[in-house]
C-alpha cells in the first residue's frame, strides 16, 4: 500500500485522509528544469545488498522524473557506516549519496519511538534538517499519556513530514503468511503475530483424537 507519510495503516496515529504524492513525472521533469537542471538532476541512490530489485525500480521512476540517477548496492558492512550517523566512515558532509533506500519495522507499534526518534529529532539516522515545529509537536506528544491525544499529535506530525517531504515515501509491504487451515490467529499492527490471540480448533493434528 502506498503510504503518504511514514506510517502504515492500522498504526498508532495513521491518518486514511493523508493522501500519497501523485506519480507526475511531467511536472517533476518541469520542476528540476525550472530549478536549473535542463539535462537533469544527477543523484546517487544506495541501497544495502537485498534490496537490488527494490533499487532498480525506484531508480527507474526518479529517472522518469527527471533524475539521472547512479545506483550503487552496499554490503551490509559497508552500507551501516554510510548512513547511521554514530559509525560513519567520513563525516556527513563528504558523503556522496543523496537517497540512502532502506526500512524499519515499528515492532511495537509507537511511531514516535521507532520513526520519528530514528530518523529525525537527534535519532540513529537523522539526515533531516526538521522544522521547530516537528521537535514542538513530538515534545507534545511524549508530553502525554491520554491515547487519543496521543494520536491526533501523531497525525499532525504525519501531517507535517508529509508537507515538508522530509522524506521519499515508498509503500508498505503487506506481510504474506501461511497457517495450517485448522490455526486461527489475528494479524496485528505491526505485522508480528501474538500467540495469546492465536489458537488452533478441534481438526488441528494436535488436538484431534487419534483414529482406532
Amino acid at each position: 500500500q502506498v503510504v503518504g507519510a511514514l506510517q502504515a495503516p492500522a498504526s498508532t496515529g495513521y491518518d486514511p485522509g493523508l493522501a500519497p504524492y501523485p506519480f507526475d513525472p511531467e511536472r517533476a521533469r518541469r520542476l528540476i528544469r525550472e530549478a536549473g537542471y535542463p539535462d537533469g538532476l544527477a543523484i546517487q541512490l544506495i541501497a544495502e545488498q537485498g534490496w537490488d530489485v527494490q533499487a532498480t525500480v525506484i531508480g527507474k521512476m526518479l529517472e522518469q522524473a527527471g533524475f539521472r540517477v547512479e545506483t550503487r548496492i552496499l554490503d551490509h558492512a559497508t552500507f551501516p557506516r554510510k548512513v547511521y550517523l554514530a559509525h560513519l566512515d567520513q563525516p556527513a558532509e563528504q558523503q556522496s549519496w543523496d537517497i540512502a533506500l532502506t526500512f524499519w519495522q515499528d515492532a511495537i507499534n509507537f511511531p514516535l519511538f521507532e520513526y520519528f526518534h530514528t530518523f529525525t529529532l537527534d535519532g540513529l539516522s537523522d539526515w533531516v534538517e526538521e522544522q521547530p515545529e516537528l521537535h514542538r509537536l513530538y515534545d507534545q506528544a511524549m508530553g502525554t499519556v491520554d491515547p487519543d491525544r496521543q494520536r491526533a499529535l501523531v497525525r499532525q506530525i504525519e501531517r507535517h513530514t508529509h508537507e515538508q517531504a522530509y522524506f521519499l515515501f515508498l509503500y508498505n509491504p503487506i506481510m504474506l503468511y501461511a497457517a495450517n487451515k485448522a490455526v486461527d490467529y489475528e494479524t496485528y499492527a505491526t505485522a508480528v503475530l501474538l500467540f495469546k490471540k492465536t489458537s488452533v480448533t478441534n481438526r488441528h493434528w494436535s488436538v484431534r483424537a487419534p483414529k482406532r
